[in-house]
């Protein structure tokens, strides 16, 4: 019966549906939304059910205390659980949408020149929309930092803490000081994709001389590698699902969901105390305000971090002056906004005729997990690489410096077959138009040269002072001419990928896409693709660097200025690590409960 059905209303039906296709599903259970009453008081309060916030409150509510978490957005839907969905998730409901501000030298293909920023709104939170892609970045990027007690030593133990790595047994025997079997977060490799480019990929690196990476988490990241990612039995690991579903801490840990935190109450010696928060209760927005008894974690990600800490008195004067806003703190909060980005290259390939069909496999997932749902087609096939390691006449990766073991570049890959583009994200539709063209026959690859260490800084800023509009985000992706140097080296490689047997043999080739105010390819190679990525560009929505360490909160995550008052979330981190962010924000999550106990003798508990 359900292959009979249409893609769209099998979706439907399977999204709707109560009875036996509800009964399918695995029985784990999120924990339910607490009722709140002005004044409510708890020891701890954590802000923020996304990759960091969830494991920190969830620890901190093992260890005895009264917790609440607060989350501004609901439950993940059941698309979140089929990892072949995650390319539906980010625009969604689930997804905050963010507008941004145009540098007009970037992102200008794009709808009013905006730069795409995702993040997630739901328990789990961007762990609950990503594409669940585990890796911990460079062990170099926390040496680097020179901040005491976050070096890779001192971080190494708290992402082994929470990993649970199903398939130890397919990495080599090298790898086992490096993981973790026994963490809460089941991760492991994601189920065969069954395309064919999925191997062809991995031949046409090999042919360029990058090495096979069984495992870029342990010694080096360097080569094309099939990445574990958060997903365990076929489905996504999310923290909500890592953390929450646990009967211990669902008995321990109270939740509230669709509660929008807009301020840190401060009192008169500058301690934090409390919330105010709006809650959504069935069409109606009540605003309450709880307290805090010890401590408030503030987890509200890269964006909200520092927008509730500037609505708070806590950011730059000047700009806090501007809007009338009180002074609790003077600091540079909202500053050094910095992510990975890349400019979207599209290749052009024969379809691979083998797959199953898109109803065929969702039947297949819903019944038994396994098939192309249970993937992410070949986005986890992931390539490292120092660009200045790659030799451009004799077309290959060289080892010739220690340097090479130190990744500038992640290239990324994406599967989309015959009639699937979608022009998603504001893209320009005589953009849209052109590759929904090229795709009518063919399939595409989209190929991204990520740039793992940018030069570009961003900003963040209050738009106003009203707590429910979003805050005024400026990427300035590319404002450094060295990041799209960076692109460059990384575009020629990609046209080497094309020229390996197992691409040409298959009839790839580049999409050159013809851009308003950009050169010829045939004509200014370089000035095109110059041109192109700062048309093309795009976000992997790993920004990070808003409330630095150092800067903003000390190396226990303590906002200066501010008593009992931490963030712990990706906007601590002064640089992006050279890979996926997931990780490092669980890890983030993870140690700042460890840091909170610590000192928790320090309160009084009415």
């Amino acid at each position: 019966m359900l292959k009979m059905l249409p893609r769209a209303l099998l979706l439907l039906s399977i999204m709707l549906a109560g009875g036996n296709l509800a009964q399918e599903l695995p029985d784990y259970v999120l924990p339910d939304s607490v009722p709140l009453k002005d004044g409510d008081s708890f020891d701890y309060i954590v802000v923020g059910a996304g990759g960091a916030g969830v494991p920190a409150a969830a620890r901190l509510a093992l260890s005895g205390a009264s917790v609440l978490l607060v989350e501004a957005g609901g439950n993940p839907n059941l698309n979140t659980r089929i990892p072949g969905m995650f390319s539906t998730l980010l625009g969604s409901a689930l997804d905050w949408q963010y507008p941004t501000v145009t540098n007009n030298i970037s992102c200008l293909a794009y709808s009013d020149k905006q730069c795409r920023f995702s993040r997630g709104k739901c328990l789990g939170g961007s762990t609950s929309i990503n594409f669940m892609m585990y890796v911990r970045g460079n062990h170099r990027d926390y040496d680097e930092l020179g901040i005491e007690g976050w070096a890779w030593k001192d971080l190494k133990p708290y992402f082994l803490k929470y990993e649970g790595l199903q398939d130890l047994n397919k990495l080599p025997r090298t790898s086992i000081p490096y993981h973790n079997t026994s963490g809460t977060m089941k991760i492991g490799f994601f189920a065969n994709s069954e395309n064919s480019w999925h191997s062809r990929t991995i031949r046409g690196y090999r042919y360029l001389n990058f090495p096979f990476n069984y495992d870029v988490n342990a010694k080096s990241q360097i080569g094309i590698s099939q990445v574990i990612g958060y997903v365990n039995e076929g489905e996504r690991m999310s923290t909500a699902r890592g953390y929450l579903t646990r009967d211990d801490v669902k008995s321990a840990l109270k939740v509230t969901k669709n509660t929008h935190c807009t301020k840190i109450i401060l009192d008169n010696d500058n301690n934090a105390i409390g919330i105010k928060a709006v809650v959504k209760d069935e069409n109606q927005n009540r605003t309450l305000q709880l307290y805090a008894r010890k401590e408030i974690v503030l987890s509200a990600g890269t964006i909200g971090t520092p927008q509730i800490l500037m609505l708070s008195g806590i950011g730059p004067a000047s700009h806090l002056n501007d809007l009338g806003i009180t002074v609790r703190a003077d600091l540079p909060v909202g500053v050094n906004l910095t992510d990975h980005v890349f400019p979207q290259i599209y290749a052009s390939v024969n379809p691979d005729t083998s797959m199953s069909s898109q109803n065929e496999s969702l039947e297949r997932w819903l019944y038994n997990r396994t098939g192309p749902l249970a993937s992410i087609g070949i986005t986890d096939l992931t390539a490292f690489l120092n660009t200045r390691c790659y030799d451009v006449s004799q077309q290959t990766l060289i080892y010739n410096s220690s340097n090479c073991e130190i990744p500038s570049m992640q290239l990324a890959h994406s599967y989309l077959d015959v009639g699937l583009f979608q022009a998603n994200f504001g893209l320009n539709e005589d953009i849209a138009q052109q590759l929904t063209a090229e795709n009518k026959n063919k399939s595409l690859i989209l190929l991204g040269p990520l740039v793992l260490r940018p030069f570009s800084r961003g900003s963040i800023r209050l738009a106003s002072i009203d707590p429910l509009q979003k805050p005024s985000i400026f990427p300035n992706y590319l404002a450094d001419k060295r990041d799209v140097d960076e692109m460059l080296r990384g575009i020629t490689i990609i046209e080497h990928l094309m020229e390996t047997p197992e691409y040409k043999v298959q009839n790839a080739f580049i999409v050159h896409l013809k851009l308003p105010d950009c050169p010829e390819y045939e004509n200014d190679r370089k000035g095109y693709w110059s041109c192109y990525c700062r048309h093309m560009t795009t976000s992997l929505l790993h920004a990070v660097g808003t409330a630095g360490l150092g800067p903003v909160v000390d190396p226990q995550q303590r906002v200066h200025g501010v008593k009992r008052l931490r963030v712990a979330d990706l906007s601590v981190l002064p640089e992006v690590p050279r890979g996926n962010t997931a990780a490092v924000a669980i890890a983030i999550g993870e140690r700042v409960a460890d840091f909170v106990l610590k000192d928790a003798n320090k309160y009084l508990v009415d």
